[in-house]
């Protein structure tokens, strides 16, 4: 019984993550390809600070993962996170973005 508990809140907290619409939108380009924040912070036309913070999110639960070059910070879709079957099956409901080469 503990056990289920558990896995319901772990996917509550995966829906609630999903459930911000850049949140979900930063995901569904990740599917395509790796970015970094100045590449969200131009297509969503929102400030660096408020990308920063939907990114820590879905690092802080391990949905993205993070690479350096240089000075930037280029973040990519976790294969190895839990919910990445589920999180394929839901973007693959979306259509694929299309995605303007590197600003960075």
């Amino acid at each position: 019984m503990i056990e289920t508990a558990k896995r319901v809140e772990e996917m509550s907290q995966f829906l609630k993550l999903l459930s911000d619409g850049t949140r979900l939108e930063i995901l569904r380009r990740l599917h395509v390809r790796e970015h970094c924040v100045c590449d969200f912070v131009e297509m969503f036309d929102i400030s660096q600070p408020a990308v920063s913070r939907h990114l820590k999110l879905l690092r802080q639960s391990q949905l993205i993962l993070e690479r350096r070059e240089r000075q930037w910070i280029y973040f990519r879709i976790n294969p190895d996170h839990p919910q990445h079957r589920l999180l394929l099956t839901i973007l693959a409901e979306m259509d694929t973005p299309d995605i303007p080469d590197r600003s960075c």
